[in-house]
């Protein structure tokens, strides 16, 4: 016969863990250290000036919603802009909560934020432009800056997630990089072709495990190619294509060869809500073609 449980004995047991009393900067800033995410501390920089002095869990809703406004009334920022801001200090709170840090009974300020409707800026790349890309990006100086154009074309990955790697993190006869920490909080592989790791074997011959595959004017800290990025689309003809336009496409490469919507989320790392509302179009398109054979088929 089962002892009967005391749930009263047994919560007096459980040593209740003290939240910590981190400041709002310092979350944002542990957040980025723990996910190495520098593109993350530019974006969030405004908002630690704004909050950073208040405590974590004393910024409120209302506050972050004051300041989406303002910065989409001052005309110096599209709606889009704050979406990212907000979703940015939504995953640093979601992190610092998961790791049971946080008060208990915390809710995410970020929480009562709705998102500003934006125009989706759906991409098509065509092929032709997708090569000539992986050509012209070959007589460039910086030999490393063809790696990583190679490898944003064949993975579809964030500037980030390729930049901010190390070369242990890189097995070349697999054509794998394993991220261990991705913004979804989820380890995670990027793939590419064995034509880009005979390509990185050429041009970087000369390795060390914890160096950056892509290190700038100092050795732990990314290199920043968008000057280079802004001439190679120049030279290609395509000179409003931003690199993340390049993950868009990706992704809808694969919708269009059949992959599926929880698939093709899992393999860019995204949410399968956030790839549904950019390209569910193409997976319905794909869904109709399925029924009509099913027709075709009974008939």
């Amino acid at each position: 016969m089962r002892k009967k449980f005391d749930l009263v004995a047994a919560i007096q047991t459980v040593e209740v863990t003290e939240p910590d009393q981190i400041t709002f900067g310092e979350l944002m800033a542990a957040w980025v250290a723990a996910h190495q995410a520098s593109d993350d501390e530019t974006r969030l920089r405004k908002w630690v000036a704004a909050f950073g002095h208040l405590s974590a869990w004393e910024v409120t809703s209302a506050q972050l919603v004051t300041a989406a406004t303002a910065m989409v009334e001052s005309g110096q920022y599209k709606p889009g802009t704050p979406n990212r801001d907000i979703g940015c200090i939504g995953s640093a709170y979601k992190w610092i909560i998961a790791r049971r840090r946080a008060p208990a009974g915390f809710v995410s300020p970020t929480l009562g934020f709705r998102r500003y409707e934006e125009d989706i800026r759906r991409v098509f790349v065509e092929s032709d432009n997708l090569q000539a890309l992986r050509d012209l990006s070959l007589t460039y100086k910086d030999k490393r800056f063809p790696i990583f154009i190679h490898l944003l074309i064949d993975t579809g990955a964030r500037k980030s997630e390729l930049l901010e790697r190390t070369w242990e993190e890189i097995d070349l006869e697999r054509c794998e990089i394993i991220l261990h920490t991705s913004k979804t909080d989820k380890p995670r592989v990027l793939h590419f072709t064995e034509q880009t790791a005979s390509l990185i074997k050429r041009l970087a011959p000369s390795r060390h495990k914890t160096a950056l595959i892509f290190p700038g004017t100092t050795p732990t800290v990314p290199k920043d190619y968008r000057a280079s990025w802004r001439s190679l689309t120049a030279d290609v003809g395509v000179p409003d294509l931003h690199i993340h336009d390049l993950r868009h496409d990706k992704a809808r490469r694969l919708l269009v060869a059949g992959v599926s919507l929880p698939i093709a989320a899992s393999i860019m790392g995204h949410s399968a809500q956030i790839l549904e509302r950019r390209y569910g179009h193409l997976a319905t398109e794909d869904h109709k073609k399925a029924i009509e054979l099913a027709w075709r088929a009974a008939a």
